[in-house]
């Protein structure tokens, strides 16, 4: 054998197996493709900035609560120290307000407590160039009837939030309204977005790009089912908050132990070209855990399309 022809069939192996191995390759998790990212509420977010840099976890979405992070803590240091980190480790912030704020609520001046409140994260998400903040809608007493007390709960949710559209649009922050699990009926209580309706109602009053969708999967199971909100309000997704349940309980159980269809769903964000951020909310399983799990549904989905055996 010539040393030309040596050199044609080594290069001829190199190349198959480089094929082999980059096959093997689509089925390793890699978390800088897609964002993947967790909830923080039981701790500070700084106590867990190095595991999310250890995991190449890239999104941090941080619940405002009272115990651990309430927005009056985020003084310049704080705020400089955790845009420091995240530019040395590519990782994004969001912020979850409290359920507690509600936009919709009937009373005038605890409207005006929680619309200043609204505006002060906003200010705060433009200080960490955060990507989004997410948002309850509100909720709304049924009395005197459910259906009337809801449509008049939106028009003081739409009301309030086109007072501060053009704030986002300006700081260039993105409001993430997340949909919420049906309350049964009869109760005294219930939640604005549990149902794609509102939604659907929302958006054709604001038609804003700082006005988005957050869909939480579990919640959405619970409800209309996460096929139907991909298929109706996908053009408005920002985030995703990702955890599995049966179908009747918020159980947020860890990605393929519940009935939600991951399948159908990852080839449908696929199709999508959707790269997130998805937030896990699985309990009892770490966030890296959760989305190595959830990665890969999307590896037998490049590898095996939706639709074949």
């Amino acid at each position: 054998m010539s040393e030309v022809q040596f050199g044609l069939f080594f290069a001829v192996i190199i190349a198959i197996f480089s094929n082999a191995l980059g096959k093997d390759n689509d089925r390793v998790i890699s978390p800088r493709v897609r964002k993947y990212g967790f909830h923080v509420y039981n701790f500070a977010p700084e106590m867990l900035l190095d595991y999310a840099s250890a995991h190449k976890l890239n999104h941090i979405e941080i619940s405002l609560t009272r115990e651990h992070a309430p927005l009056e803590s985020f003084d310049r240091e704080r705020i400089a120290t955790l845009n420091a980190f995240a530019a040395q480790n590519q990782i994004e912030w969001s912020l979850h307000l409290p359920h507690a704020v509600n936009l919709a609520d009937i009373i005038p001046p605890m409207q005006w407590r929680h619309l200043n409140y609204f505006i002060k994260a906003i200010h705060l998400a433009y200080e960490l160039h955060a990507t989004h903040i997410t948002t309850h809608i509100g909720n709304f007493f049924w009395f005197p009837v459910t259906h009337w007390s809801r449509r008049k709960a939106l028009g003081r949710f739409l009301d309030n939030m086109q007072k501060i559209i053009a704030l986002c649009e300006a700081k260039g922050i993105v409001i993430a309204i997340e949909n919420l699990v049906p309350i049964p009926h009869g109760t005294d209580f219930y939640l604005l977005g549990d149902n794609i309706e509102d939604f659907i109602h929302i958006f054709a009053v604001i038609d804003s790009p700082a006005l988005r969708f957050c869909l939480d999967t579990g919640h959405a199971n619970m409800a209309e089912g996460v096929l139907a909100y991909l298929a109706r309000l996908g053009d408005k997704l920002a985030c995703i908050h990702y955890h599995d349940n049966r179908g009747f309980n918020d159980e947020h159980l860890p990605v393929g132990q519940g009935t939600i269809p991951w399948r159908e769903m990852v080839a449908e964000l696929t199709r999508m070209d959707y790269a997130g951020p998805y937030v896990s909310e699985c309990r009892n399983i770490h966030p890296h855990e959760a989305a190595e799990l959830l990665q890969a549904y999307f590896n037998d989905t490049l590898i095996m399309p939706l639709g074949r055996p």
